[in-house]
């Protein structure tokens, strides 16, 4: 099974995740790291290496953050390139339940694919939509 790994600042990862699992149920192999404000980039990544390693995976691991080029992205930025890690950022509660829910069935590639998709099919303006569908 793809490990997930959410890394966020603050809480934001750990309520997303329990967010997720209120709707899908529980979920095996999930890891989440809240950035602090004190913490450095290099503490960080030294946090990110040692939970990437404790959850070694050879289907890989998916990690999400909260926004591109934010500590957490940058953090595991370097994991990415000698193991079978996929890093999303962005994250929302659509990509979170669609990986949890594909996970077991696709290879790594295709889940961020489908999370991607997904996750951009979830912002919308919700106004509209309903303006459209009265008409």
């Amino acid at each position: 099974m793809i490990k997930i790994l959410v890394i966020t600042h603050g809480s934001f990862g750990t309520e997303m995740v329990r967010t997720a699992e209120n709707i899908v149920g529980k979920q095996d192999h999930v890891g989440v790291i809240a950035v602090n404000p004190e913490d450095s980039l290099s503490i960080m990544c030294k946090r990110t290496a040692e939970t990437l390693e404790s959850m070694e995976s050879d289907k890989g691991i998916l990690i999400f953050t909260d926004m591109l080029g934010g500590t957490p992205c940058n953090a595991c930025l370097p994991y990415s390139i000698n193991k079978n890690v996929e890093i999303v950022s962005g994250v929302n509660l659509y990509m979170l339940l669609s990986a949890f829910i594909n996970r077991k069935n696709m290879d790594i590639k295709e889940l961020v694919k489908k999370v991607l998709a997904d996750g951009a099919k979830s912002i919308t303006n919700a106004k509209e939509l309903l303006i459209q569908k009265m008409k």
